[in-house]
């Protein structure tokens, strides 16, 4: 019996999905494009020399070809709010593992749903196996280091502007307030401040943000208490900028290259010692292709584990030594 080995890239035209493309190619897997756009996908094919499919997210005749023979879909369709559900569903139906770089927590929660679901399909299930790989890997890291631990704060300095669909991505969080995990629980903040983060020599304010953490971390390791915090700082475009009709499709390879991400952890343990480490990465629309890429070569070698899975509760904290030019740096421990 033939061993799949395939991945198939769906939303490979977009900005970040065309980087994914090329971080793939660079590491010679066997792989496939898809995505709705004729003329952007068939350019992109020839141009990397691989097989591709044209169909919406909608077609599920489409799904079916373009899944046959795959061991697991990518997708970097976004907004993930319109794609998400039909890919994961065409994933159950074809018995194909699935994983995307989602940022958005309601597709968080539908993977979460889909639990029992995956486990029939005998496939792994994860949204948010983008930015979110290296984030998670540090908190499992964390919640090895303290004996109970009963909070997590996390300090995400984003550096590389905005891509179209990580504007329309990112207005969709917005949109449901400051949310934290507390008493094991989703809910609003009662009192969103802004914290000071350390990110090795810098020290960085940043605002209450609901992130990846109060779904995927929770998935990883169970802390009851997390809240998350976010900073950005652009290379190029401005904060007026930031509307679809002004926007490029994203910061160029140059931008890209003059800044870098930044996470920071903060975890309690139950004798209430404080430890704290943070990760040194590269900027986001490079960090996420390095990152999912990292995640699919795994599943790609037959690592994986059924059902509805995180990053950290996948590969835990050695995932991070897939993730080229990432660091974790351990702080220290305070009373």
């Amino acid at each position: 019996m033939k061993v799949k080995k395939t991945m198939l890239l769906y939303g490979a035209a977009g900005y970040t999905g065309k980087i994914i493309a090329a971080r793939a190619k660079e590491l010679s897997l066997d792989f496939e494009i898809a995505g709705r756009e004729p003329i952007k996908i068939k350019e992109l094919a020839e141009e990397l020399n691989v097989p591709y499919h044209v169909f919406t997210v909608d077609d599920g005749d489409a799904w079916v070809n373009a899944l046959k023979d795959k061991q697991v879909l990518l997708n970097a369709a976004g907004p993930f709010r319109f794609t998400a559900k039909q890919a994961m569903d065409a994933c159950l139906k074809a018995g194909v593992h699935y994983i995307d770089i989602s940022a958005e927590l309601e597709t968080y929660q539908l993977a979460e749903s889909l639990d029992e679901e995956a486990k029939t399909a005998g496939i792994q299930l994860i949204s948010g196996a983008g930015l979110f790989v290296s984030y998670d890997a540090l908190v499992v890291h964390l919640s090895k280091s303290v004996e109970e631990p009963k909070q997590l704060k996390m300090g995400f300095r984003h550096y590389g502007g905005f891509s179209k669909g990580s504007v329309l991505s990112s207005k969709n969080i917005a949109d449901l307030g400051v949310l934290v995990r507390k008493d094991g629980l989703i809910t609003k903040s009662e009192n969103p401040l802004p914290k000071v983060f350390s990110f090795g020599e810098e020290d960085v304010e940043c605002l209450p943000t609901p992130l990846g953490g109060i779904i995927l971390s929770y998935k990883s390791t169970g802390i009851p208490n997390i809240q998350e915090y976010f900073s950005l700082k652009l290379p190029a475009t401005e904060l007026s900028d930031l509307n679809l009709e002004k926007l490029p499709e994203g910061p160029t390879a140059d931008e890209r290259a003059k800044g870098r991400n930044a996470i920071s952890g903060e975890i309690t343990g139950k004798d209430g010692k404080v430890l704290k480490a943070w990760i040194d990465a590269p900027s986001g629309y490079d960090l996420t292709p390095l990152s999912v890429m990292a995640v699919a070569n795994r599943i790609l070698n037959n690592d994986f584990k059924i059902g509805y899975q995180s990053p950290g509760s996948a590969y835990g904290e050695e995932i991070i030594k897939d993730i080229p030019d990432t660091y974790l740096i351990d702080s220290k421990i305070s009373e």
